[in-house]
């Protein structure tokens, strides 16, 4: 990718996590993503690759935190646009030059927020579905991991498909004091961490580990796993239930769905 178009980018993920405008932020989001697509298409593994290169450049800045912000928030804003194009609602991510499908024209392809260019070849997935949907880790962890097969993990599932109780959530106005409370006095066992120490996952002889989190990033108190992340997204949002951000586990970002009423809990793709 050319030096210039790193800059750029880097430049908009700046903007984006420094406007105090939640909708304003959410449309730098869009455009980072959107430019990426524009050079690689639909391979999102490599889309999140470059996404990862940014954050770093964040983290590598002395912002770790600010790297871990921009992290969740792209990998939610990738999630609610795959789930956009396979409802139709936004066309498939071409490769420069390649044609627009014609199930995805007329008003869908001329609302779309996504820049779409005409003319070449399509990516190697077919132009006329919609776009693979990879979830929900955008970000690999390359920080020690704990496994979802794990004895802790597993003394709460009730069946291989069926949905399992994976991570709990702890918000904490002092992340490394009560991680040092978990681990000293009550014995438990530190199996992850990230942003600089600001998140980590604890696990005890009984239970799912749980995540301690900083209460200002608090979203949610349950993840939850499941082996259909896709089926299950769209049966949530059926009902009502809209993505509004991410968590970071051992095992990649969950999603956060909430309801009307503002309940929320998580859901991640079980490995």
């Amino acid at each position: 990718m050319p030096d210039d178009n790193q800059q750029s980018r880097l430049e908009l993920a700046w903007s984006a996590i420094a406007d105090a405008s939640s909708e304003n932020s959410e449309e730098v989001i869009i455009k980072i993503i959107t430019s990426l697509e524009e050079e690689f298409g639909d391979h999102q593994k490599t889309i999140a690759e470059e996404l990862q290169k940014i954050a770093r450049q964040i983290e590598h800045s002395g912002k770790a935190d600010l790297a871990m912000e921009f992290k969740q928030r792209t990998t939610s804003a990738m999630l609610r646009l795959n789930m956009e194009r396979r409802r139709g609602l936004r066309p498939p991510a071409l490769l420069p030059g390649a044609p627009v499908p014609a199930s995805v024209g007329g008003s869908h392809a001329s609302s779309s927020s996504s820049a779409v260019s005409s003319g070449g070849s399509p990516p190697s997935t077919s132009a006329s579905s919609p776009a693979t949907f990879h979830a929900p880790s955008a970000y690999p962890v390359s920080q020690s991991r704990s496994s979802p097969s794990s004895p802790a993990a597993q003394s709460v599932r009730s069946g291989q498909d069926g949905t399992q109780v994976e991570y709990l959530v702890h918000p904490s106005r002092d992340v490394r004091g009560d991680a040092r409370a978990f681990l000293d006095v009550l014995k438990g066992q530190k199996v992850w961490e990230s942003g600089g120490g600001n998140i980590c996952a604890i696990r005890f002889a009984a239970g799912p580990p749980v995540i301690i989190v900083e209460e200002v990033a608090f979203t949610c108190s349950l993840i939850l796993s499941v082996s259909n992340f896709e089926k299950h997204a769209d049966d949530l949002e059926a009902q009502g239930y809209q993505i509004v951000g991410s968590v970071p586990t051992p095992s990649g970002s969950a999603t956060v769905f909430a309801s009307d009423c503002g309940s929320k809990f998580a859901l991640i793709a079980r490995k």
